[in-house]
């Protein structure tokens, strides 16, 4: 894999590891099960910092390869998954229109392969996401499929995450606590048919796994 990818964060004492998806609300999940992990919150302004390993972050990250070799099968893990359609709005939003306020910074994905973000239209942006395989692309427009390491893998929707996230702290034996929303992209985008049916053969895995319609 060329990029950085977003790998899966082990929660010990709840016996859980969240497979966090760029995009799909991994920022505020992580920041909640740090909480229910340690019995306080995230003591950074910066919530941005619970993706960090190091001593100021927030999430241990084990090697992937012991999740591969299955070191954690007796471990609870899930993801929150995202409509594909919904999610690469979010990505144009966010990394091209810079809609979300945390948006500063370009990845290296795009300095890297002389992509000018700024001047991208959207058939563009789906050409983009087209040319790509998910070891070659960007973390932000690559599967979903991709960030998942093992076979068995629950999931809970982000377009109903208030209720699936109780039900899922119920699962895993804790009371819900609230969920504080980061990272909000602004601006909406109408995708024609065309489009979707571009964007539908780019993520079918995704449609596939996680059971949405086209």
């Amino acid at each position: 894999m060329k990029y950085n990818r977003q790998t899966p964060v082990y929660y010990e004492n709840l016996n859980v590891m969240f497979h966090g998806i760029p995009k799909n609300a991994s920022t505020t999940v992580k920041n909640a099960l740090y909480e229910l992990e340690h019995g306080q919150s995230f003591d950074n302004d910066n919530k941005q910092w619970i993706h960090k390993g190091n001593e100021k972050g927030g999430s241990v990250y084990p090697p992937v390869q012991d999740i591969l070799e299955g070191k954690y099968d007796t471990t609870f893990h899930f993801t929150v998954s995202r409509h594909p359609y919904s999610r690469f709005i979010s990505f144009y939003t966010d990394l091209v229109q810079r809609t979300a306020a945390h948006r500063f910074e370009t990845p290296p994905f795009y300095r890297d392969n002389n992509i000018d973000l700024t001047n991208l239209s959207i058939n563009e942006a789906i050409d983009l996401v087209c040319s790509y395989s998910d070891d070659e692309g960007d973390e932000h427009f690559v599967s979903q499929d991709s960030f998942i390491y093992v076979d068995e893998c629950d999931y809970i929707h982000l377009e109903t995450l208030g209720r699936d996230w109780k039900q899922l702290c119920r699962q895993i034996f804790v009371d819900p606590i609230p969920l504080t929303r980061y990272n909000k992209s602004n601006g909406t985008i109408e995708l024609d048919e065309e489009q979707k049916i571009k964007l539908y053969n780019r993520y079918i895995l995704d449609f596939k796994r996680f059971r949405y319609e086209r």
